[in-house]
């Protein structure tokens, strides 16, 4: 007799209520991620296109292309030391190649696939948590509250992070066969150490074709991103839940897991020389002294964006909350609280140590690197399984059937609809966020593109008062333009992520010389400052006379302190608005003005 939990998982003929589930997934995802459609390419998208354009089919040609040359490539800044990160993604660089080959380049296209592949994940998180055994319904909820969860609005809408999208519905493919290969039954995994379906059918010797598929779905997805890695962890430490039959060849299945692994990290070093990791502030070396900390730090911070949507913000958002230690770490234990009692609560269910197992697991390999929303998205299949285990507290579900009274399942209802609501409302409004940042981006390389005089292969673009966001100028001006080999260097960031927010002026000294200052703000201070403070080492002495050269110019420290600075003098060459080279200003009004010497003023 089945358990009374038991629910088949993956039907042999999908019906049609799945392709209804689908189609509305299909919807939401449309409804509130469908905006993306309409950008175009953002930051770190002009370097992919550009280097999927003259990269070849092959691996060493795919893995050259996978690499963001930070500083010293795409544009200077003299207060930063040169840096290139390199990645071994060639499996998401080969698909994102193949994917513009097939559409003409079209970045629309782009938007079009990375929405195709948070379907494809949301699909299969559901089947997944149908395979353990969680309500029909129940499923496509959590697996909507997934597709619509406002941690993900960048990942799905920014086009560079379609690899984080892939390695996800990859790994979960790649679980779903490993769970079939383990239990040898298409049925539901209901409480510790049994599966549903007919007896006969569980006892059947287990397909190889699965464990081959689940083998080929992970070298796959170890091919997309690094974190992949993890999946033998989470898998082996899923076991103890899992039926004792065919333990052993489930141990041997991890095995050759690992064996993967292995081959891949031998390949990864031959392809990429060796590359060390590239240092801070874009990862947080083992040695350093605050490694811990900020491992423990960011785990905090991770986690209440995955449960609490706080918002994830690359520059200052950990700074932040590290600023507020009572709310920041108080919540944080709420949250690890109530994560252990649900799954305390469900400690007989394979979701209860599946879940966790998978959220940590896929946080561990990010902790070190520096912030960003796209972290939250595969460790959010694990929160999503911890979140069905609470609504299943919730509403008293088990299985395929709510065996409490009308008053919970009704109080359930309440809550997924409200929960829902805010994460659509959540999600819509980061999404604001989003397009304002690439508004402005948009907006800076708009009038950097139509100067006065007029771009040519090879010009040198001086901008002073850059925002952070408009950090890949020179390739954004290139794709814009059609021009080529552009140099770029910013004499300072805005004091702001977005812009000027204060009154600044620039003074002309002689035809080689300017000297900039601001008012009420300064430049290099708060979390920009602590920035750059990391990347020099710790300690960046902002003192009036200091100096720093930079290619084409020299810059001088006019007033400044350990709180920022507010004045400038740059010293160039040669006159930085003649022959190839171009001289931008940032203020309240302009995101980037031409300016020229007083006698040039009339061009």
């Amino acid at each position: 007799m089945n358990p009374p939990d038991a629910a088949p998982a993956v039907s042999r003929r999908m019906p049609r209520r799945a392709l209804l589930a689908i189609a509305a997934l299909a919807a939401l995802i449309a409804a509130l991620h469908g905006r993306a459609l309409h950008y175009g390419l953002f930051m770190d998208d002009y370097v992919h296109f550009r280097q999927l354009q003259q990269c070849d089919w092959s691996l060493a040609g795919l893995t050259d292309a996978c690499r963001l040359e930070l500083v010293g490539g795409v544009i200077n800044l003299w207060w930063m030391p040169e840096c290139t990160l390199r990645f071994f993604r060639p499996v998401a660089f080969g698909l994102m190649k193949l994917t513009y080959s097939l559409t003409a380049w079209s970045p629309m296209a782009m938007h079009c696939a990375s929405l195709a592949w948070h379907l494809t994940a949301a699909t299969l998180l559901m089947l997944l948590l149908r395979r353990l055994g969680t309500a029909r319904g129940l499923a496509w909820c959590v697996a909507a509250l997934f597709a619509i969860h406002p941690g993900h609005v960048g990942t799905v809408q920014w086009i560079a992070c379609q690899s984080e999208l892939m390695v996800a519905t990859l790994l979960l493919a790649a679980t779903l066969c490993y769970l079939r290969f383990r239990t040898g039954s298409p049925a539901a995994l209901g409480e510790a150490g049994s599966a549903g379906g007919d007896p006969a059918t569980a006892a059947d010797p287990p397909s190889l074709a699965w464990a081959a598929a689940s083998v080929i779905l992970f070298v796959l997805a170890l091919g997309c991103r690094e974190n992949a890695v993890m999946l033998p962890a989470v898998l082996l430490l899923s076991e103890p839940l899992l039926p004792r039959r065919r333990r052993r060849a489930g141990l041997f299945l991890c095995g050759v897991f690992v064996v993967a692994v292995a081959a891949y990290l031998a390949v990864r070093s031959h392809y990429l020389d060796g590359v060390a990791l590239p240092p801070r502030p874009y990862v947080v070396p083992p040695s350093a002294p605050d490694f811990l900390t900020y491992v423990l730090d960011k785990s905090c911070y991770y986690l209440l964006g995955e449960f609490l949507l706080v918002p994830c913000v690359p520059i200052g958002g950990l700074a932040y909350f590290r600023d507020h230690p009572l709310a920041f770490y108080g919540l944080t234990a709420g949250v690890v609280g109530l994560v252990i009692l649900v799954c305390l609560l469900h400690r007989r269910r394979l979701s209860a140590l599946l879940g966790p197992a998978w959220l940590l697991g896929f946080l561990l390999p990010v902790l070190p690197a520096f912030e960003s929303p796209h972290h939250l998205y595969l460790p959010s299949i694990g929160w999503a399984l911890i979140a069905g285990l609470g609504l299943q507290t919730l509403g008293a579900w088990r299985g395929q059937h709510a065996v409490a009274t009308r008053r919970r399942p009704t109080l359930a209802g309440i809550c997924l609809l409200a929960t829902g609501a805010i994460f659509a409302a959540a999600t819509f409004f980061f999404g604001l966020a989003f397009d304002t940042a690439q508004a402005v981006e948009d907006q800076v390389v708009a009038e950097v593109a139509a100067p006065p005089r007029e771009l040519n292969d090879g010009d040198t673009i001086y901008a002073a008062n850059l925002p952070v966001i408009a950090h890949y100028l020179g390739p954004a001006v290139e794709h814009r333009t059609g021009r080529r080999n552009l140099r770029v260097a910013a004499l300072t960031w805005s004091p702001r992520l977005l812009g000027m927010p204060c009154p600044g002026e620039l003074v002309w000294i002689d035809q080689r010389t300017i000297a900039i200052r601001i008012s009420e703000e300064r430049y290099f201070a708060g979390p920009l400052g602590g920035l750059v403070a990391e990347a020099r080492g710790g300690a960046w002495p902002l003192e009036s006379g200091q100096e720093a050269l930079c290619a084409g110019f020299r810059v001088e420290v006019l007033d400044g302190d350990d709180r920022g600075i507010r004045a400038l003098r740059f010293i160039f060459d040669k006159n930085p608005t003649r022959a190839g080279l171009h001289l931008f200003w940032g203020s309240r009004v302009h995101w980037a003005m031409p300016v020229f010497p007083p006698e040039d003023s009339d061009g």
